[in-house]
Parts: C-alpha cells; sequence; structure tokens
C-alpha cells in the first residue's frame, strides 16, 4: 500500500481531525477549560494536521498546548460567561419591556455588546496560541482582528453558529466540525497575525511550539499595548 498516495493522504487528515475534535470536547467538558481547550484544537489544527507537522504527535501538541495555556484559558472562559451572563440578562430585560423606551435601548445596547463580544470569541483562542502575552493584551489583539475586518468576522460568527446547527440536526457532526471550522478561519487569521508580528516586531512575544524549550517573555509581553498604540500613531500621521 502506497502511504503517501492522496487518497491515504485524505483519510489520515480526517482521521486526525476527528482525534483533534475528540480531544477538543473531552477538554472541555469542565466548561471552565473551554477557551484553553479551543486554542489547543486551533494550534493542533493549524501546526500539526495542515502545518509542517502533517499529523506527527497530534496528541502530545495537543495536551502541550493545552497545558500551556490552561491558566490564562480558564480566566478567559470566565470572563466570557460574565460578559455573556450580562448580555443575556441585558436582552431579557429589553425583551420583557421592549414596548418602553427604556427596555427598547437595553435590547439595543445588549445586540451590540453581543455582536462586539461574538466576534472577538471566534479570534481570542487562536490569538491566545499564538502569543504570550496578558489577558488584556489577548482581548485587545482579539478586538483588533475582529475591527480590522468586520464583515470577515461577522462571517466567521455566522459560519460558527450554521455548524452549530449541524450538529443539532446530526449529532455525530461534532466528530470533525470543530477542527472543520478551525480549518476555515486559519488562512486569513494567520495572514493577518503575522503581519501584526512584523508590523510591531512582536517576535519576542510568539509562544513557542510546544516541543520547544519554553522562553520567560513576561516582561517583553507587556509592551505589546505600547507597541500596538506606536504602531497606530504612525498610521494616523
Amino acid at each position: 500500500m502506497d502511504y503517501n498516495s492522496p487518497f491515504i493522504k485524505i483519510l489520515t487528515m480526517i482521521a486526525n481531525m476527528i482525534i483533534a475534535s475528540l480531544l477538543w470536547l473531552l477538554f472541555s467538558l469542565p466548561v471552565i477549560t473551554i477557551v484553553p481547550s479551543c486554542s489547543a484544537l486551533y494550534h493542533c489544527v493549524n501546526k500539526i494536521i495542515f502545518g509542517p507537522g502533517r499529523g506527527n504527535g497530534l496528541f502530545r501538541d495537543f495536551f502541550d498546548s493545552y497545558k500551556q495555556n490552561l491558566v490564562p484559558g480558564i480566566k478567559l472562559t470566565l470572563l466570557l460567561l460574565v460578559l455573556a451572563f450580562f448580555i443575556f440578562e441585558g436582552l431579557w430585560t429589553g425583551y420583557q419591556f421592549y414596548r418602553t423606551i427604556l427596555g427598547m435601548l437595553y435590547f439595543g445596547l445588549g445586540i451590540i455588546i453581543a455582536l462586539v463580544v461574538g466576534t472577538m470569541v471566534v479570534y481570542i483562542a487562536p490569538v491566545l496560541s499564538r502569543f504570550d502575552a496578558p489577558i488584556s493584551s489577548i482581548l485587545r489583539m482579539s478586538a483588533y482582528f475582529a475591527m480590522k475586518h468586520p464583515v470577515r468576522s461577522i462571517l466567521y460568527v455566522l459560519i460558527m453558529a450554521a455548524l452549530a446547527f449541524s450538529i443539532e440536526v446530526m449529532p455525530l457532526a461534532l466528530l470533525i466540525v470543530p477542527a472543520v471550522y478551525c480549518d476555515i478561519i486559519r488562512g486569513p487569521l494567520e495572514k493577518d497575525m503575522q503581519q501584526i508580528i512584523e508590523d510591531n516586531n512582536l517576535v519576542s512575544l510568539v509562544a513557542q511550539e510546544p516541543e520547544e524549550e519554553e522562553e520567560a517573555v513576561t516582561d517583553s509581553s507587556y509592551d505589546l499595548n505600547e507597541k500596538m498604540n506606536s504602531q497606530r500613531k504612525k498610521g494616523k500621521k
């Protein structure tokens, strides 16, 4: 059997996507670990399944990436859960009093905030998988990408909703849909992240590959906001 044939490569790719999706599901079960699990999934899809790894070391890469981003990922998950609660409360309050001006304001504000947060959520896990930076910087970069391409960001949210609906219709789709979604967004997003790395000289903040020795970048990571502000000011001149 020719293991380098296109057919075998496609089967291997599908098998790896299923394995990565199952790992994502398993490590997302505690709920508070959803973000680090998503980050590890994105890293595996981008670097191992479709990247230079080509399926080698999938389990190890997922575990190492998950462990590396566990603490900041849990904090981000908790923050997003709190935001989701307040957004839901705002929308529910506005819906209950939609005939009043205050109710309409609540509902409209809730929709705007939900849209902003929703587009940011798309980028949080990929950014976390790529950069060693404080949570505030991860959020800021996610917001930057969301605002830089608003139409594309909304499209990503709609694709996420469509894929979630496909899981509702056909539950077995859960075995591969998470990895498929990462593959859909990774191309344009990787170009954007590489561009911001080069434009702002953020090479020192790029997360180390799991197999490489971790380096201390805590001090330099706090320069991210300053570098991005400097770049933005230059663009305005």
